[in-house]
Formats: C-alpha cells, structure tokens, sequence
C-alpha cells in the first residue's frame, strides 16, 4: 500500500513539473514571437527613403544599396528562418524533447538580438549621412564667412604681415582649393567625405586667422621692440663701464650677438608661419634680456654694497681685534685665580688665530676693489662671507668671555651649596642626638664619616690656586649624593627605632600568654641593643604579627598621627 502511494506522489510531482516547464517554454515562445513581430514592423523602409532626398550618387548611392539589401535580407531571410525554428520548438514540445527545444530557443534569442544590432547600424550610419549633410550645409556657410574675412583682413594689412605674407597668401589658396574640393564631393553625394573636409576647414581657418592677429604683433617685437630692448642694453653697458663699473666678465656684447641670432631665427619662423614655435623663442629671448639686466643690477648693488660696507666691515674686525685682546688679558688674570682647561685655552688661541686670518683676508679683498680689476659682485660675495664669518667670531667671543665672569659665578655657587650641606649633615646628626637612641650602627658612622669627609675635600678644593672649578664641581656633586644618602639612611634609622619600641609595647600584652611571643620580643630587644634597628623590628613585627594580624599596620597609622620632625 505504501508503495503504490509513493508511485502514485512520485507521478503526480512528474506531472505537476511537466505542466509548469511546459507553460514557461510556451511563455518564452509567445515572447519571442513578439519580438519578431516587433522587428518586422520598424519602419526602417521609411527612414531609408530619407537618403533618397540627397543625390544618389557615388558614396551615398552604395550605402543605400547596401542598407537595403541588409534590411531585405533581415526581412525575407532571417525572420523567416526564425519562424521556422519556433515551430521546430513548438514540435520538440509536443514529443517532450525539452532540452532540445531549450537549445533552439537559445538559437533563436541570439540571432533576433544580432537583428537589433544590425538594424541600429543601418539607422546609425543613416542618421549619420543625412546628418553630415544637414551640418555640411550648414557650417559650410559660416566658413565661407570666416575665409572671406580672412581674405579682406589679409588684403587690406599685407604690409603688417611682412616677411610672413607670401606664405599666408599661398596657405589661403589651400584654403580655398578645399571649398572647392567640398563642392565636388558633395556633388558626387559623398557626404561623409565633405564632412572631413568641412572639419580640416573649421581647424585651418581658426588657426589661420590666430595667425592674423598674432602675426604682425610678434613681427614687430622681433623687428623693433626686442632690437630696441637690446640697444637700450649695450647702451647701458657702455654707461657702466665709463662710470667705473668692472663688467669684462658679463661678456655683453657676445651675449647680445647671441640674441640677435636668435632674433633673426624667430623672422625665419614666422616666414614659414610657425608662429608657436617663434612665440617659445620669442619668450626665451626676453627671458635672457631680462636675465642680463639683472647682472647689470646685480653689479650696481655690489658696487654700492662695497662703497657703503667696506668701512663698516673694516671698523667691525678692528673693533673685534681690540676686544680679543682685552679677553687675552682678562685671561690671563683669571688663570691666577682659576685653573682653565685646555679645551678652554685653545678656544681662545684658535679665536685669535682665525681673527688674525679674517684681518689678512679683508687687506687682501681691500686691495682689489682699489685695483678695480675684479668685479664688485664678486667682491661683494667675498665681503658678505666675511661679515659672517665676523658675526660667528663675535659669538664665540662673547660666549668665552662669559665663560670667564662665570667661573666666579660658579665659585660662589659652589661655596653656597658647601654651606647648605654641612647644614644638613648637622641637622642629621642633631636629629639622631634627639632621637636618643641607644647606640649607631657601625655602617651608618662610617658613612657619616665619609660625608664629612667629602665635605672637607671640597672646601679644600675651594682653597687651591688656582682654582680648578671641574675638579671642585666633580668633588661637590660627589659629596652632594653621600650626604642626600645619609640624611634618608638617618630618616629611616629613627623611623626603625621608633617602630621597634612602638611593637615591643604593643606586643607585650601578650607576653605571658604566648611564649613565642616572649621569645621573640627578647630577641628583638637584644638587636635593638646592638643597634641593629632594621633587624629588630622585623624579628618584632613578625612575633607580634603571628598572634595578632594587621596589628603592624595599625601601629603604624598611630605613629604617622604624630608630628614627625624633619632634617
């Protein structure tokens, strides 16, 4: 029973599936049906007749055929054979070959969309055509304007155009061989080869009239104004040179050979109407005119810089002369009192050489500006190294001679701080008289010791002659940690003890209870009379601890409560 049940569902799905597939084959049988129909029904007859207004000759005549034949092809062939394969399918159907009839309407999909592509080609081109034509019509007019005004324009100026007129006539004959050349084209009704002529029209024409108004502009810079510019230039050479300015190196009269040359290089280019090409030359040459005249400035600056500078850079080096040897002597009575280092003695030697070498050197420029054989440009640059050489000298020197006043600067600072350090290590040493503990570590003493000792070498320091401020420096900064270490050791010292009685006291509460507890304070007791403080307060710390927890802690809060005084 349960078998023939499964049978029976197993053939009813079947049937429910053959049903659905068929109804969506057939769907996509009708769509594309309607598609063919849609094909066959543009009106492509009708926009082909649109070429028939143009002359149907040459060019136009075989895209005409052509379109047509492809569009009777599309209608007697193709669609027809499309029928056909939509009947096959309709068949395929029918004898449930499903995956044949699959493939076929593929087939047929493929083939009515190249159809479309095809179509949209033909009306594409067309539109083209009969568009080339419209706008040839149309644009061919509005440069036939231009040409004509061109033609009047080069007529009535010939003579602005110079050197370039011949080739402006001969370029505008071109011109007007390629109107004609439209015409015949156009005649013959190959429209889309009139279009090319209509856009090399539109691009000769713009850019032969640019050439119209540039051309007698840049002619008149290259034959009158730059040549003007470069006489105005020699002139002012000449100026110079009468007035006492040193300019052989600058070369002027080659340099301006040179763009003369080139000037006449630019002519030759707008004789051959490369007017861009002559305009980048053009520019190139007012760029080294103006390039010239600035050396030319560049020389009347210097020549100024030097007449105006010369004394001053003179009096600056002789002042920083004197002043040196004012710091030589100052030196010298320093180094009665305070031993300077050797780093410190060849500064001062290498300032005095290099100021000697900067006294040579400016003779030597001042020498030649007297010559007047040597440019003042050059000898400007040498002046302005100079002056900063002068300027670095001055700071060195300054910072050298501060050095000096500091040493006794740094003397008193030193004495000071001596002072305030031998407070301190008293004030320790007060603190642990009052602390009225019963003895000192060994350890402690000795370094307490040391710290005075420290202290005594440098006041001993302090005392030489002369004095050696690093030394006495090195000796402070070494005396300053002892003392800093044995002040916190003196703190932590009397803080211990303190600690120790505080535990002990609160610990004998429990003497008679615990006997660790007895035990271990007597051993606490016995180090905190052998004045081993840290020991004695661990040992009571952790006897009271085992029978109390936590009661260090509250001890210590009760002693922080107390005013604690301070070294």
């Amino acid at each position: 029973m349960e078998i023939a049940i499964t049978i029976l569902l197993l053939a009813s799905g079947g049937m429910i599936y053959n049903y659905v597939y068929r109804k969506k084959m057939y769907r996509e049988i009708d769509r594309l049906e309607a598609w063919k129909i849609a094909i066959m029904n543009r009106q492509v007859t009708d926009e082909l007749s649109k070429v028939k207004q143009l002359n149907m000759t040459g060019e136009t005549e075989e895209l005409f055929e052509r379109w047509r034949q492809q569009w009777d092809d599309i209608v007697t062939v193709r669609l027809p054979e499309v029928e056909e394969k939509l009947f096959d399918v309709e068949e395929f159907l029918d004898k449930y070959r499903y995956a044949k009839a699959k493939g076929v309407l593929r087939e047929i999909e493929q083939t009515l969309r190249k159809i479309e592509e095809d179509i949209q080609t033909i009306l594409h081109e067309l539109d083209e055509l009969v568009g080339s034509e419209e706008q040839n019509r149309v644009e061919i007019e509005q440069l036939k304007a231009v040409y004509r005004d061109a033609k009047k324009m080069l007529l009535a100026y010939r003579h602005t155009f110079g050197v370039a007129e011949e080739n402006l006539t001969l370029k505008l004959d071109d011109i007007h061989n390629a109107f004609q050349r439209f015409e015949e084209l156009t005649n013959a009704g190959n429209y889309l080869a009139a279009r090319e002529i209509v856009l090399y029209l539109k691009q000769e024409l713009m850019v032969f009239s640019k050439m119209l108004q540039d051309i007698p502009t840049v002619l008149t810079e290259c034959q009158t104004t730059v040549p003007a510019q470069l006489a105005e230039l020699i002139e002012g050479y000449q100026e110079m040179k009468e007035e006492g300015y040193i300019l052989d190196h600058l070369d002027i009269h080659q340099e301006v050979s040179k763009q003369q040359e080139k000037l006449q290089q630019c002519i030759d280019m707008i004789r051959q109407l490369q007017l861009e090409e002559a305009k980048q030359m053009l520019e190139e040459i007012k760029a080294d005119i103006d390039a010239l005249y600035d050396l030319l400035e560049k020389e009347a600056l210097a020549y100024q810089y030097v007449k105006t500078e010369m004394g001053q850079i003179e009096e600056q080096l002789y002042q920083l002369s004197e002043e040196a040897k004012q710091t030589g002597a100052e030196t010298l009575f320093v180094q009665q009192s305070y031993r300077l280092t050797a780093q410190d003695l060849e500064k001062y030697r290498s300032m005095e050489k290099q100021i000697q070498q900067l006294a040579k050197r400016f003779a030597l420029i001042q020498e030649r500006a007297l010559e007047e054989r040597t440019a003042h440009s050059f000898i400007k640059e040498e002046l302005e190294l100079l002056f900063g050489q002068i300027q670095l000298l001055k700071e060195e020197h300054e910072q050298f001679r501060e050095m000096l006043q500091t040493l006794r600067k740094d003397e008193l600072a030193a004495r000071e701080k001596l002072r305030d350090m031998r407070k301190q290590l008293s004030e320790a040493v007060r603190y642990v008289k009052k602390s009225r503990l019963p003895g000192l570590p060994e350890t402690y003493k000795l370094q307490l010791d040391e710290a005075k000792e420290l202290l005594t070498n440098v006041s001993l320091r302090l005392d030489e002659k002369p004095l050696n401020m690093e030394a006495v420096n090195q000796a402070l900064t070494e005396a300053a940690a002892l003392v800093e270490r044995v002040c916190e050791q003196t703190m932590s010292m009397v803080e211990q003890a303190d600690l120790v009685e505080k535990v002990i006291q609160y610990g004998n509460r429990y003497r008679r209870r615990y006997p660790s507890v007895k035990e271990g304070l007597e051993e606490a007791e016995m180090l905190f009379r052998h004045y081993d403080y840290e020991r004695a307060l661990e040992q009571a710390v952790a006897t009271v601890e085992n029978v109390e927890p936590g009661a260090f802690e509250r001890i210590r809060q009760l002693l922080q409560e107390e005013v604690e005084p301070k070294i």
